[in-house]
């Protein structure tokens, strides 16, 4: 006997479009709900054309009764379908009901004794909302970017996690996301690998990102077609696989069944194995569950203690905030880095002192050694967290510290050059003579390296000094050698180029820390304003050199391998002054006249539209 149940409502639409399919099978139509007990004879099949409402309902009793059902495709029925494989073609699911031999048991997945179909969303998960049911990459999308605006009002609620009365975990999250199998979200799709709808499991995500950046970079990255389940759940998702799960707050948290909104305390989630006879062919069919039926645990990187209690406070912030529990440690070292001490004093000496000798040697690998040796890097970093935090203690001893170590350091080149009786600019002290913003550069990636390898445990905090020393000591006694020589071009652009490095540093290891949340923004704004004004006033002689050098550039490339009446040019050097200089190599066939040599400078000045001084040196290829 096949029953086909319908709302009062559809009929007509049941008698026109349904009983047609049936053929000459004998059936009895059923009005639901029902006003009499409804009893069905033995080895029937009770056929359900109802909206989601009505078959949570109905499948509650059917399943208590291990009623054989087959569902057909409502309007209004999205999530069942959905939830349970079920074909949204009505011709297609009547035959799939009428040519099944046996009703195979699928699991049930009940959230506080009602049936569930797709998911639970529990908490702020507001990006995950669905709009007129639908289910696919572009409505979830555009529910993402529609609901973007509530991003600043998004907050973490605390919740006691428990299974079988054993306390899993207490933690504080944005939300909670419940599915059975992966095919029940694109979002599980994407945090699913080994999942079926028959292993007597489901599973429960916790999302606790710390900041709406790190949420939302996920959300695209998760939502992106024909991408693979993720490998790794990043570390603010946990995940639970069990057969049961209540979820508890203090206060009273919203929460969606299959789009139906509801507010609890408590919420009760559990598998009932078997307990649905569903007498059709489902896109589920087959699905036996094994390995993947184990439970498991992924919470590690959910926020407990200390943590927690600051998430559930506030609202989530849009950049990363680290607690005091966090950067304690980190704070107490670089107190302890911006204190003048013997050590530092000595080591500042010594590395300055290799680095003048290297520089006289024209040396690279003692210089580099110099490199090494520096601990100037330690209170410059103090330096920068005392300007987000604003710590005028640290502020007061890290300047004092750094202002100590340039004296020292200049003093001390400044003796070597006096020492040593050599006034030559080698290669290595010409190199720091004329700063540009590729000088800048340097000191913007090594003020982030600084930053980053003190906040993070796992880096060697020695990779920042080797990283930073190369931007500093080196000019430092350069400067100083000018200072020996009485030389103020030595000396004002090898200091140039320390300041460049040391107000870089300083204002993107201040940066950095500010947005690995060691500071909020409001106390870190005037200092890192009057640092960047710094840098920019640095940044205006550097400008002028980094042009000088892209002109010198072009000029070079001009004239380098250029042939004039018969003549080649090779290895061009420029000098700039009151009048460019142009250091060169003529090179022709037989010697050359001071004629022609005039006539090649005047076709020169020509070339580059200005006049020059011309120094040559001749060469005849034979």
């Amino acid at each position: 006997m096949l029953y086909l149940f319908h709302p009062p409502a559809d009929l007509k639409i049941v008698q026109k479009e349904i009983i047609p399919l049936l053929g000459n099978r004998e059936f009895e139509l059923v009005s639901f709900p029902y006003t009499e007990q409804f009893e069905p004879q033995p080895d029937s099949i009770l056929m359900l054309y109802l909206t989601d409402q009505d078959l949570r309902e109905f499948l509650t009793v059917a399943s208590q009764n291990q009623w054989p059902v087959g569902i057909l495709p409502h309007p209004d029925n999205q999530y069942a379908a959905k939830g349970l494989g079920i074909s949204g073609e009505m011709e297609e699911a009547v035959n799939n009901i009428l040519q099944s031999v046996d009703a195979e048991p699928l699991d049930m997945l009940y959230c506080n004794g009602k049936p569930m179909f797709q998911s639970v969303n529990i908490g702020s998960i507001f990006l995950l909302k669905k709009e007129e049911h639908k289910n696919n990459f572009f409505s979830e999308i555009y529910n993402i970017f529609k609901n973007v605006r509530r991003a600043y009002f998004l907050k973490h609620s605390e919740f006691k996690i428990s299974s079988d009365e054993e306390k899993v975990i207490h933690t504080s999250a944005m939300g909670i996301i419940v599915v059975e199998h992966s095919l029940n979200s694109l979002i599980s799709k994407r945090l699913i690998q080994d999942t079926s709808i028959n292993d007597g499991t489901f599973y429960a995500f916790i999302l606790a990102p710390q900041n709406v950046l790190i949420l939302f970079l996920f959300l695209i990255r998760s939502l992106w077609p024909k991408r693979k389940p993720i490998s790794r759940l990043p570390s603010f998702i946990g995940s639970i696989k069990a057969p049961n799960l209540t979820i508890t707050s203090e206060t009273e948290f919203k929460y969606v069944v299959d789009g139906e909104e509801g507010k609890a305390r408590e919420l009760l989630i559990e598998v009932k194995s078997k307990a649905l006879m569903l007498h059709q062919t489902s896109s589920y069919s087959g699905e036996k569950g094994g390995k993947s039926g184990k439970k498991s645990l992924n919470v590690e990187g959910l926020p407990t203690g200390q943590k927690r209690d600051e998430l559930v406070k506030h609202r989530l912030p849009l950049l990363p905030r680290a607690t005091t529990e966090e950067f304690e440690e980190l704070f107490k070292v670089l107190r302890e880095n911006a204190r003048i001490k013997t050590a530092y004093m000595v080591m500042m000496i010594l590395s300055t002192l290799i680095a003048s000798f290297g520089l006289f040697a024209d040396s690279s690998p003692v210089i580099i050694g110099a490199m090494i040796l520096a601990p100037i890097i330690a209170p410059i970093v103090s330096f920068s967290m005392g300007i987000v935090r604003y710590d005028v203690s640290m502020l007061k001893t890290g300047f004092k510290t750094i202002l100590l170590g340039t004296i020292v350091s200049l003093a001390f080149a400044a003796a070597v050059s006096l020492v040593i009786p050599l006034e030559i600019l080698t290669s290595q002290i010409q190199a720091r003579l004329s700063p540009t913003l590729l000088d800048m550069g340097i000191a913007v990636a090594s003020g982030i390296a600084a930053a980053y390898a003190h906040a993070e445990e796992g880096i060697a905090k020695s990779l920042a000094g080797v990283a930073i020393a190369v931007a500093l000591v080196p000019p430092l006694s350069v400067a100083g050698i000018g200072i020996g020589w009485w030389d103020w071009q030595v000396f004002s652009g090898a200091f140039l180029l320390y300041l460049t490095n040391l107000a870089g540093i300083i204002l993107f290891a201040g940066l950095t820390f500010l947005l690995l949340g060691f500071a909020p923004f409001k106390r870190a704004k005037m200092g890192l304003v009057y640092t960047f004004i710094i840098v920019v006033l640095v940044a205006v002689p550097l400008s002028l050199s980094f042009n000088r050098i892209m002109k010198e550039a072009k000029i070079t490339r001009a004239l380098e391998g250029t042939t004039i009446d018969k003549v080649v040019l090779r290895d061009v050097k420029l000098r700039f002054g009151k009048t460019m200089i142009v250091s060169l190599k003529l090179v022709g066939t037989e010697p050359m006249k001071p004629e022609q040599i005039q006539a090649i400078k005047k076709k020169i000045e020509e070339k580059i539209e200005q006049p020059v001084i011309l120094e040559v040196v001749s060469a005849i290829e034979f």
